[in-house]
């Protein structure tokens, strides 16, 4: 007997309408499985992100190899006052943030009866100290300080202490024959967005790249509002 043609259609009919289900199907799931992706990276990046700290900004500390990369332009802020004592970064550089004192902090700001000198909890600093065999050059570089104030950055032995009486004496050169005795100082003023750098280049070697020892910084009238301890 022959199939009739109303039959014959009806069937195809109904084979591409169960293909075209299935391929609905299929696209679906595919999708679903994509957004079940995006959300899992999304919580991923929410997590790191609400592990950053308020104090992650760019700047020194940026480049500083105990911070975590955690995008462009911030870094997983390193703890001021670590377990252990801290050593320079590769390169012999050393940075910090400023705030209270603690034992194993590289920067610290004291209270001052002039506030406009105070250094900003946060303030940050990155130093460097590179010898020859016949002088000695430090770089220093600061930022959040307030704007236009004059410091000077002197040397003194032992490392940065809770009271600022407590440091150690200014670090002198004993000089020899014609060269007299000599301090270690950097002078800066800093800019309208509270960032500074200075340099300077002595004619003697400081042992041991002045390891051990601190630039305590003054304002314009010798009070002592910060130390940078030198690892």
């Amino acid at each position: 007997m022959g199939r009739t043609p109303g039959t014959t259609s009806s069937r195809g009919t109904l084979l591409l309408l169960s293909a075209l289900t299935a391929l609905s199907l299929l696209f679906t799931a595919c999708a679903n499985a994509g957004n079940q992706e995006d959300t899992s990276n999304n919580a991923t990046s929410s997590a790191a992100s609400s592990s950053l700290s308020s104090d992650c900004e760019t700047g020194p500390e940026a480049t500083s190899s105990s911070c975590q990369a955690a995008g462009p332009g911030r870094t997983v802020a390193a703890d001021r006052c670590p377990d252990s004592s801290p050593t320079p970064l590769d390169g012999g550089v050393i940075e910090g943030a400023f705030g209270p004192w603690c034992e194993n902090a590289i920067a610290t700001s004291y209270p001052t009866s002039n506030t406009e000198v105070l250094i900003p909890e946060g303030a940050e600093t990155e130093l460097t100290i590179s010898e020859t065999d016949m002088d000695t050059t430090l770089d220093m570089q600061v930022q959040g300080f307030p704007a236009g104030v004059a410091y000077s950055a002197i040397l003194h032995e032992g490392p940065c202490a809770e009271s600022p009486g407590d440091i150690g004496p200014e670090y002198v050169h004993q000089g020899s024959g014609d060269t007299p005795n000599a301090s270690v100082a950097l002078d800066f003023t800093t800019e309208s967005d509270g960032s500074a750098t200075a340099t300077a280049t002595l004619p003697f070697v400081v042992p041991d790249n002045a390891s051990g020892n601190s630039l305590v910084l003054e304002d314009s009238q010798m009070q002592t509002v910060g130390c940078v301890r030198i690892p």
